[in-house]
């Protein structure tokens, strides 16, 4: 059910049990909503001109600090961190051997917390002003826990893992913990208007001669930061060689124009993970 069928009116069961309507049709006219938390021009300008922009400071340390803590009580859950939960991606501990948590993906629903950040006005409005007024649609949400010793990832372009949907996506960077260089925060690349660079129907990471390197912006952020980066913008990321975790979310929308993504991406997300399994791991896997 859309907006516009929200709106209309009862029909009424006799012609004197409602008001006929005003003569000045105006009155029923729609009214753009206005965004407290847009873009700025000149932040526009910054995204359309490289495929990305930082917003610092959207949110305040104390709400940071919440995400901080709901992050700790999931990881608590005994009932959640279950080995074959592919919601739960586990790496073994460099130091200790123990599987540490890396990533949660979805994650929108283990915690009110994190979840109420996907409908967050500070993260929809500056996505609205890149649709020209038009509201996002959550396509994919994911925690990266990222702990000291955690893995990086390769150069690539967010539509790759995405082929066959629609190219308006765009992917929120919400710091939870400090991003440096030294516990590997995103490396994001000017260039997306160059489009879709990887081989089609391949899931590989780009070749670093396809993306100037040396253009490269390290994007070290403080809780609470955003960063807005476009499908098509290449992005990397360093191992964490920090004694600090790194922990970041990610929420990726589409335009409303382009319709509705969520459960046909977590269909195609569930066969992505399990594509290389035999069948006897995936007896074993579950998605909980």
């Amino acid at each position: 059910m859309n907006a516009a069928t929200l709106e209309r009116p009862v029909l009424a069961q006799s012609a004197t049990e409602f008001p006929a309507p005003p003569s000045d049709s105006a009155v029923y006219a729609p009214h753009a909503r206005t965004l407290t938390h847009g873009l700025t021009s000149e932040q526009l300008a910054e995204f359309r001109a490289q495929g990305f922009v930082v917003v610092r400071g959207a949110f305040d340390p104390a709400e940071a600090a919440a995400w901080a803590r709901a992050c700790d009580e999931v990881l608590a859950r005994a009932d959640l961190v279950l080995p074959g939960n592919l919601r739960f991606e586990q790496h073994p501990d460099p130091a200790t051997g123990r599987p540490h948590v890396w990533k949660i993906d979805p994650f929108l629903d283990v915690h009110p917390a994190l979840g109420a950040l996907t409908r967050d006005r500070r993260v929809l409005d500056p996505l609205a002003s890149i649709y020209g007024g038009r509201e996002p649609r959550l396509f994919k949400d994911k925690l990266i826990y990222k702990p000291p010793g955690g893995h990086g990832s390769g150069l690539h372009q967010d539509y790759n893992w995405w082929q066959g949907f629609p190219t308006s996506l765009i992917s929120v960077m919400v710091a939870v913990d400090p991003a440096t260089r030294e516990n590997g925060c995103t490396e994001l690349f000017p260039g997306y208007e160059q489009g879709f660079l990887h081989t089609p129907g391949e899931f590989k990471h780009l070749p670093k001669e396809r993306v100037a390197m040396d253009r490269g912006v390290s994007v070290e952020t403080q809780p609470g930061d955003l960063a807005f980066f476009h499908c098509f913008t290449p992005h990397q990321a360093g191992a964490n060689a920090s004694a600090l975790w790194r922990r970041q979310i990610f929420l990726t929308y589409n335009d409303s124009a382009d319709g509705e993504h969520y459960q046909a991406h977590r269909d195609h997300y569930l066969w992505y993970v399990t594509r290389m399994k035999s069948a006897e791991e995936k007896a074993r896997s579950f998605f909980l």
